[in-house]
């Protein structure tokens, strides 16, 4: 038995463990070639299985594909999960929620291209995955609330779409770095800097806090 065969058969005894390995070198796979370039003889080699035993797991590669795409929303929605929404200053809330929504995509940048190739096969896999809308349930119950203390303590106007509120703060981290490399050749600017990237972050905090503010607040 060679050295990888016996890898292979030690992983069998592990499924759970296996699966998840298979899936993280699966969006590695995933967000360089896309669903259609991606290879499972590449996912296969590099997780150190089989095909044999990834279609074990995954009935096709569109199933791991969408997997795959679970996983990614649940490491981008366990980032914001970990944010202190209870703060009795709905400002500072406000803040933490958007500057680690911004850290995500910065740190990230699977995440960042996993979610560009999905919109590109308008969401086609995503809407077979309902456990993805529930992760945001709790999020959106959170922000709920820290609106309406906002509301309440005279800081915010009192017309917030709550959706829309969470789609802006989102677009302010995933468009600046979905499109870093195109906006940087037309801009002229060199994006990926560590002082243009803290200049975008902390734009993309007042520019949230300005529209939730009531006027004159």
């Amino acid at each position: 038995m060679t050295d990888q065969e016996a890898a292979v058969k030690k992983r069998i005894r592990n499924p759970e463990q296996t699966k998840s390995r298979i899936i993280e070198f699966a969006i590695e796979e995933f967000t360089e070639r896309g669903l259609d370039g991606a290879r499972i003889d590449a996912i296969a080699e590099q997780s150190g299985t089989n095909k044999s035993l990834i279609y074990k797991y995954f009935n096709s590669k569109e199933d791991l594909y969408t997997a795959s795409l679970a996983r990614t929303y649940e490491k981008l929605r366990a980032s914001q999960h970990e944010i202190d929404l209870d703060d009795p200053d709905p400002l500072v809330c406000i803040e933490q929620l958007v500057e680690r929504t911004f850290d995500t995509f910065a740190n990230n940048p699977r995440i960042v291209r996993m979610l560009t190739h999905e919109n590109v096969l308008n969401a086609r896999f995503l809407k077979e995955t309902l456990s993805v809308k529930l992760l945001y349930t709790p999020l959106l119950e959170k922000m709920e609330k820290v609106v309406r203390s906002g509301q309440e303590q005279g800081l915010f106007r009192p017309d917030i779409d709550l959706k829309h509120l969470y789609i802006s703060i989102s677009a302010l981290g995933y468009f600046y770095f979905s499109n870093m490399h195109t906006l940087g050749i037309v801009l002229e600017k060199d994006l990926a800097k560590s002082d243009a990237v803290a200049t975008q972050r902390r734009m993309a905090v007042e520019m949230t806090i300005g529209y939730l503010r009531k006027p004159g607040a």
